[in-house]
């Protein structure tokens, strides 16, 4: 008998990556990543108004060269590909027109920023999320139940409406709006109804709102009061979602040709990056999945019959069905994790651009070399000197609030600080106190589940920090005092799509049967450091300390 296999596409924030795996051994074939060319060059977003859009061209260009990078290098298994699965970064939607087409695809919205694709850590419908949240106080019904009884600025809702309100000439064509968890597949699929688009339930449930217990979304009343701006929209959208083991349809002959597949597999029901991961990762009860890429998400489950009817208050969704189906699935997390050493790297690298890059007395290639060089060691140099420090009750701490504060109690308007600074302070002990920032962050984090009582048994960390900052995750293993796994699966999201494509296809009955041979072990453990972790209890109770000092003198601000 010939092998199957599956493929797993993921929809990341900087690029699109998809993985061929072997369905009956869990043996990952190939990979291929495509960075989003308009998204890297830095065009429609701008970071001071914490503006960060995607283009959908980005995602059909980055689509083709993923997918068809591999089926070019494999030809001969094209045959054999049974099904595929998407998921995305999210709440990403994006305003489109009655054929589910996004509005920067018309030639007259092609440059506008409103029109495409508004990534997950977009802010710039803050004032919008007041006013959903000024409104959700004053209802008999708490429609921000299953999102910490608080709608982010990250969410759906939000996003959309500040498109609206933002750029009017978008009005006219705006049927409704689609997450892009929701988009790929409608693409693929060949959808070309909006209100026809089979909705995962994992995007609906932890991003818009919709509940069971009210009917779906909120009424259109809330919305009235809101802004009639969105009443086409709620009208327009479709009524139903559906579990991520279910297809959202079969690949098009026009699709098949673009990718090098077999027209007419099972495409499965888009899903939200984060779950995805938590399903490549292993994520079961009792063991949580923490997802450390550009920012973090905590998955956890747990049986209805052990939760009851706790609602857990803070976190960034509970809903029944995401995640894993017949389970309750918990998400909560920091707005930012990568980010924070991202700014810490472009902070370092200033000279090297302002000062080594316009010295004209070296040759153009040497300046990129050098500069290049230096970008790439900057993070690495800066642990292996974190390391060596002498850390103390009074060493530099900081908050790690540089996006705002996802959870627990999401407040977007926070902002990072900083003491105990002298003018002996080196750059190593300032990344230290970032690195133990974003360590005390989860740990509030995974406390908070644990109040409500989520299980917390095993912790398995995946995402690009996991793999390539070990300082990062044994400072994360000394502050929880737990263990850390780290499986061996580069892109445990994208695994956890083909995981879902495997379901889908009929090869396995269930995502939890599926794991059982598709997820990889752990090839790194991180035991917690008794010492160290004794420190770090005293210098935790001092970031509580600046964490509510920091936030009380920004509400005196406001």
């Amino acid at each position: 008998m010939k092998d199957i296999y599956v493929l797993g596409i993921e929809f990341g924030t900087d690029s699109a990556r998809a993985l061929l795996v072997n369905a009956q051994n869990g043996e990952e074939t190939d990979t291929e990543v495509a960075l989003y060319p308009r998204w890297m060059a830095g065009k429609y977003t701008a970071k001071s108004i914490a503006q960060f859009r995607h283009h959908p061209a980005d995602y059909i260009d980055a689509l083709q060269q993923c997918v068809g990078g591999i089926t070019s290098r494999h030809p001969e298994l094209a045959d054999r590909i049974a099904a595929l699965s998407v998921d995305t970064t999210a709440s990403t939607p994006c305003l489109v027109d009655k054929e589910a087409t996004p509005l920067a695809l018309k030639a007259e919205f092609a440059d506008n920023p409103d029109a495409m694709f508004v990534v997950w850590k977009d802010h710039t419908g803050q004032q919008e999320a007041d006013e959903i949240n000024l409104l959700l106080s004053r209802q008999e019904v708490d429609y921000s139940l299953h999102s910490g009884r608080f709608y982010s600025v990250e969410n759906f809702w939000c996003k959309v409406l500040h498109a609206l309100r933002h750029s009017p000439e978008l009005q006219r064509e705006a049927y409704s709006a689609i997450e892009a968890c929701d988009y790929i597949p409608a693409l693929l699929t060949g959808c070309r109804n909006a209100s026809s688009v089979k909705m995962g339930r994992c995007s609906a449930a932890s991003k818009m709102m919709w509940a069971e217990e009210w009917g779906g979304y909120p009424p259109a009343e809330f919305f009235a009061k809101l802004d009639p701006l969105l009443l086409p929209i709620l009208t327009h959208l479709p009524r139903q979602n559906y579990s991520c083991e279910e297809q959202a349809g079969t690949l098009t002959p026009e699709w098949a040709e673009k990718l090098g597949l077999r027209a007419g597999i099972p495409v499965g029901i888009g899903n939200v990056d984060a779950h995805s991961g938590g399903v490549g990762g292993g994520i079961r009860r009792g063991t949580m999945v923490l997802n450390l890429g550009t920012s973090a998400c905590f998955m956890a489950v747990m049986p209805k019959e052990e939760m009851g009817d706790t609602i857990v208050e803070g976190i960034f969704g509970q809903a029944e069905g995401s995640i894993l189906r017949g389970m309750t699935g918990f998400e909560s997390g920091l707005s930012a994790f990568g980010d924070d050493f991202d700014w810490f790297r472009n902070l370092m690298a200033w000279p090297l651009r302002t000062i080594i890059g316009q010295d004209t007395s070296i040759d153009p290639a040497t300046r990129r070399r050098i500069i290049e060089t230096a970008e790439k060691q900057i993070l690495e140099a800066a642990a292996r000197e974190a390391e060596k420090l002498p850390i103390t009750i009074h060493s530099p701490l900081a908050t790690d609030w540089f996006n705002g504060r996802r959870c627990p109690y999401a407040n977007n308007t926070l902002t990072a600080s900083m003491e105990g600074l002298t003018l002996s302070t080196s750059a190593a002990e300032i990344y230290y106190a970032i690195a133990e920032a974003t360590a005390f962050a989860t740990k509030r984090c995974i406390e908070h589940y644990i109040h409500y009582g989520i299980a917390a048994e095993r912790l398995i960390a995946i995402g690009g920090i996991a793999r390539k900052s070990p300082f990062v995750v044994q400072l994360l293993s000394d502050a929880m005092n737990m263990p850390v796994e780290v499986p061996s699966c580069l892109q445990a999201g994208t695994l956890g799509a083909a995981i879902h494509a495997a379901v889908v296809a009929g090869l396995y009955p269930s995502v939890s049967e599926a794991q059982k041979v598709l997820c990889k072990p752990a090839s790194l453990h991180y035991q917690p450091r008794a010492e160290r972790h004794a420190l770090l209890e005293r210098r935790y109770a001092r970031y509580e300390s600046l964490g509510a000092f920091a936030e009380a003198e920004q509400k005196k601000a406001y």
